[in-house]
């Protein structure tokens, strides 16, 4: 009965060994496979997400460039334009403005203008800093060229200065009996440039002390004026902001409301279009 006994226990003491064995194995195996998997995995939403980055800065580039040039550079005419209409804020119950530093501004004499009316192509604006209505359609103007990718707006400084006595226009003043007199005359080029434009301009009208209007029986190159030509041809023409906009009471200009701003820059917007329109010619237009 005792070596029956000393046997049994021996057997039970082999059969443990490989049992215990085995367990570990199966375990570490299975968790080394798991942690490879979750690996793989976050490589491949991190390398998705950096191709996505690239692929937006690379298109944010290329409309930056598309807008803007690689290099913008500043010319001497817009930095000039820039300055002069906002080295007037604040004056003289002057509205104030922010000129944009492209604002493609170039400037041109009346005598330039006059040749280009005759013969030429362009977007020519006649106007002046000290001008209420200018500085009002002056930023609607800019906006409607920069949206339309216009290149170049030929402007005309009819009153360098913003001072009266360096206007280059002529003058008429009433005298005594209310009778319209000329008291300036202005160089050939600007009456080349009312004739050119005789069919659009307004009649050249004094007041009164009264209020009452006379008529000159000239014509007039109110500021602000916008004119578009194209081989010579008038195609486009707006005088002034829009018919009501007028002094109050006390000699204070009203700003555009953002409704008025935006029926005025609908005006530009379609006259610069008809001139870059390609099917738009001297023969049909």
């Amino acid at each position: 009965m005792a070596k029956e006994t000393k046997k049994k226990t021996v057997a039970k003491k082999a059969s443990s060994k490989p049992v215990a064995a085995k367990k570990p194995v199966a375990k570490k195996t299975t968790a080394t496979r798991i942690v490879q998997t979750e690996n793989s995995y976050g490589r491949t939403i991190i390398a998705a997400l950096l191709i996505i980055v690239v692929l937006i800065g690379g298109y944010l580039a290329v409309q930056y460039k598309k807008n803007h040039g690689d290099n913008v550079v500043i010319t001497a005419d817009e930095k000039k334009f820039k300055n002069e209409y906002e080295s007037l804020n604040g004056a003289e119950k002057n509205r104030k403005i922010d000129i944009m530093e492209d604002n493609n501004v170039k400037y041109i004499s009346m005598d330039e203008a006059a040749k280009m009316l005759d013969s030429g192509s362009g977007v020519i604006y006649f106007g002046f800093a000290g001008c209420p209505w200018c500085r009002n359609a002056v930023p609607v103007l800019l906006n409607a060229a920069k949206s339309t990718e216009l290149d170049t707006i030929y402007y005309v400084n009819v009153r360098p200065d913003s001072k009266k006595e360096n206007d280059i226009r002529d003058e008429y003043t009433l005298d005594s009996r209310n009778k319209a007199k000329k008291t300036k005359d202005a160089k050939e080029s600007y009456y080349q440039v009312l004739l050119a434009l005789a069919n659009n301009l307004n009649d050249y009208v004094l007041k009164t002390d009264s209020g009452k209007k006379v008529n000159t029986g000239e014509k007039r190159l109110y500021a602000p004026t916008v004119v578009v030509v194209k081989k010579g041809v008038v195609i486009g023409f707006h005088e002034g902001t829009y018919a009501e906009h007028d002094m109050d009471k006390n000699g204070n200009l009203p700003d555009l409301t953002k409704d008025q701003e935006k029926d005025l820059l609908s005006v530009y917007t379609k006259m610069i279009a008809k001139y870059q329109d390609d099917n738009c010619n001297e023969e049909n237009c």
